[in-house]
């Protein structure tokens, strides 16, 4: 439910930045051509017009923003692709743009001749100070909302605020008699007017074009999985980008082979892993149960032989047993002793699961039903080994806490 509520207010967000986009450019068309045609600034008339190109780019955002939330059968993955689709055309609507701009001021050789520079002068410094602020503040939310429609939508409104600039420019430097300059500050603005549409329509075309998700998303999805104590390993993750939401699917290796368990599991991580990274629309987790390889054991000592006490614990040695050999890996001092307290031993074989441990030997079993509950939970078997008998022997009767926690109902 939280989900849905959030999801309504990020789309009652962008609809309302969409709508103050659109009243914006509708703005600045009003004043460029009104002003334009009363100060005798055929640039300033020129920007005007370019202004209602923003103008249906931004309204073609907001129709985008509002179809990408319609629900289809026809379309079970949403139309989420929409909002890219729009930022495609919005940068194809910059390039035109900067066209229009090179055109009308390098391509015309005409000197232009201002009647009114105070009125036209006015006009092009609010509108830059108008493009300037709402461009910043229209990005700053699109990155917050994860909505590429809108950041697409903030750098079109930059470019009118370059065009302006350039319009005062070419105003500045007819009135001082300095025409060129207008020229050479076109050149420098019109790269920089394609290099922004290049920018929106290479991220556009990579999602509809379902390019993988950026490394560093996956890679923070991995590790999330992998923290999981049941996770034995994440074989495979990718994903894809479908407007601001994306597509996750990842192949994982549990510790446990108990279906009804896996499920469990696999839903726990489903939702940490969504709770931590935003706008996944889709997580699907394909899991394996415990690949038949080495797997990690730990033998609890008291000194130099098999613990039989919890208090007197102080060591404990991991091996890897690849099924007939078992190779010693390290040894650790307990940093932490064990106790007859309530929670001591669960805490211990907490830690060991981050481990990867699957058997845990003693010289004898000591624990309550708590810590084998919490060995059971993480999969870790209990096998005990006395001071005449080698580990290996140990290792290979390991038993599941399945049958040591077997209810009696005599």
């Amino acid at each position: 439910m939280q989900q849905i509520l959030d999801r309504e207010r990020l789309v009652r967000e962008r609809k309302k930045i969409a709508l103050l986009s659109i009243l914006l450019n509708l703005f600045l068309s009003v004043v460029k051509i009104t002003f334009g045609l009363i100060g005798g600034s055929s640039s300033l008339v020129a920007d005007g017009i370019h202004s209602l190109a923003d103008l249906a780019a931004a309204v073609s955002v907001y129709i985008g923003i509002v179809i990408t939330n319609i629900k289809s059968e026809k379309f079970p993955y949403g139309l989420y692709k929409v909002e890219n689709l729009v930022s495609l055309i919005s940068a194809l609507a910059i390039f035109f743009a900067g066209w229009e701009i090179f055109k009308e001021v390098i391509l015309e050789n005409r000197v232009r001749h201002i009647d009114n520079f105070p009125l036209v002068l006015s006009a092009v410094v609010i509108t830059i100070v108008a493009t300037f602020l709402f461009s910043r503040w229209e990005r700053k939310k699109g990155e917050e909302l994860n909505s590429p429609s809108l950041i697409a939508d903030a750098e079109h409104i930059k470019t009118d605020m370059l065009s302006s600039i350039i319009v005062l420019v070419g105003i500045l430097g007819n009135y001082f008699g300095y025409p060129w300059v207008e020229k050479a500050a076109v050149l420098i603005i019109v790269l920089l007017i394609f290099h922004a549409g290049w920018e929106i329509m290479s991220e556009a075309l990579k999602v509809l074009l379902d390019a993988e998700v950026d490394k560093e998303t996956l890679d923070r999805i991995e590790e999330i999985v992998e923290s999981h104590p049941l996770v034995e390993r994440v074989k495979s993750i990718t994903g894809r980008s479908s407007g601001s939401y994306k597509f996750i699917e990842m192949e994982v290796v549990l510790k446990i082979d108990d279906f009804e368990r896996a499920h469990e599991i696999v839903h726990q991580i489903e939702e940490e892993v969504k709770k931590q990274v935003p706008f996944i629309e889709r997580l699907v987790i394909h899991f394996e149960p415990p690949e038949e390889r080495e797997k990690v054991i730990a033998l609890l000592l008291e000194g130099n032989k098999p613990c039989t006490d919890p208090e007197r614990c102080n060591r404990v040695i991991f091996y890897t047993f690849d099924g007939k050999t078992l190779k010693r890996l390290r040894e650790e001092e307990l940093k932490e002793k064990l106790t007859a307290e309530r929670g001591s031993c669960a805490t211990f074989i907490e830690k060991l699961s981050c481990k990867k441990v699957r058997c845990l030997l003693v010289g004898k079993n000591f624990f309550g039903k708590g810590a084998l509950y919490t060995m059971a939970y993480y999969g870790i078997g209990l096998g005990e080994v006395d001071g005449n008998s080698e580990p290996l022997e140990a290792v290979k009767n390991c038993r599941h806490l399945e049958e040591i926690l077997k209810p009696s109902c005599d």
